[in-house]
């Protein structure tokens, strides 16, 4: 998904709105959940790539980066969680919100990759406040707890959750790994977060947007 700023510009140009306006947005994503919209779909893609690929254009213009290549990966992978969540958003006037959410975590995963991986995202559940980056001793902390948290969890949940949270797996790789379709895997991913966003010991270092 490569994008230079002059493609992304051409993009942008063909937005009914400004990406900034993000009540446009929840508006249009509202329109497109509802039915009442047969373009609103488009007009909701456009505008969460459009978005997307302007927070990673950012970060990289900030020397956040260290590869080129980068800024494509970090798009794709937030694009794509998006793509393959959103479906689950109860709240549209939350939906740029949520957005905004996965690319902070996606952003801050990639600041803390060789320290510990994911963290556990997906509308609705915890998500690692993405505002600044924790202190080696928290991240050793905040990976122990969520380790341990994911040892709690029923024993069908434990492979993929661990594959998932902590080893930022694709849900095709999930699937391979414990024998079980792509769907069921997303199902276990879900059961998962509402198990984890529970414990006690990971609510000192996690954010509940209110979507």
């Amino acid at each position: 998904m490569s994008t230079p700023t002059s493609e992304l510009r051409t993009i942008i140009e063909r937005l009914p709105f400004s990406v900034d306006d993000t009540t446009a947005a929840n508006d249009a994503f509202r329109r497109w959940r509802n039915g009442s919209d047969p373009d609103a779909e488009r007009i909701v893609d456009m505008w969460t790539y459009c978005y997307i690929c302007r927070y990673f254009l950012s970060k990289s213009s900030q020397g956040a980066f260290d590869h080129a290549s980068d800024t494509d990966d970090l798009t794709t992978r937030a694009y794509r969680k998006v793509l393959d969540n959103r479906d689950d958003v109860r709240n549209p006037d939350r939906y740029a919100n949520w957005v905004s959410v996965i690319c902070k975590n996606t952003f801050f995963n990639y600041t803390r990759r060789d320290q510990f991986s994911e963290s556990i995202e997906g509308e609705g559940g915890p998500t690692l406040t993405a505002e600044t980056r924790p202190s080696v001793a928290e991240i050793g902390f905040v990976r122990e707890a969520l380790d341990e948290a994911i040892d709690r969890l029923p024993q069908y949940l434990q492979k993929p959750a661990r594959l998932y949270f902590l080893e930022d797996r694709e849900f095709e790789e999930i699937s391979d790994a414990v024998d079980k379709s792509v769907a069921t895997v997303r199902t276990y991913k879900h059961k998962a977060v509402k198990q984890l966003r529970t414990d006690d010991r990971l609510q000192e270092y996690v954010d509940r947007p209110n979507i």
